[in-house]
């Protein structure tokens, strides 16, 4: 009762081993043909339902954005929170430094062989017009912040 194959013996034996392996290759390539077709058609009827949906689903993320920025312009603390969702914003800040520029007046606790920028960075503060200030309140050359408002959409789930 040993599982494992019989050695081919003889010729006869080998041609018939070779008749199988054929065998079970067209059957595998007709198993593969026809999963591929099945695929095929999914996808016929699925991808152009998705990206509709993702059209939509931009459109209205869109309408809520711009609905979103109104209310923020009348009210800077503007949040809204109901049992489908919530709507609020994050603002982010965008830093663009020159390391050249950095160098000639950043201190040396903040120079390796190059700015530490993300240390450095800590001690800095962002103005609304864009310039940087340091710990004393002097305006930072080469470095200039640009601050944008994204608007955060989040949908509840049906478990929530």
């Amino acid at each position: 009762m040993n599982n494992e194959p019989a050695l081919i013996q003889n010729e006869d034996e080998l041609s018939k081993k070779l008749y199988q392996l054929r065998k079970l290759k067209e059957e595998q390539a007709h198993e593969d043909e026809r999963y591929q077709k099945e695929i095929d058609e999914s996808n016929a009827w699925y991808l152009p339902s998705k990206q509709a949906r993702k059209n939509k689903i931009e459109e209205v993320e869109s309408l809520i954005g711009e609905f979103y920025m109104r209310q923020y312009d009348k009210n800077p603390y503007y949040r809204f929170k109901s049992r489908n969702g919530s709507v609020s914003k994050r603002k982010t800040t965008s830093w663009q430094h020159n390391d050249k520029k950095l160098l000639e007046s950043i201190p040396d606790e903040f120079i390796k062989r190059s700015v530490k920028w993300g240390d450095y960075k800590k001690t800095l503060q962002a103005t609304d017009s864009g310039t940087v200030v340091d710990d004393n309140g002097e305006v930072v050359d080469g470095v200039t912040t640009t601050q944008t408002i994204k608007v955060d959409i989040k949908t509840t789930t049906p478990n929530d």
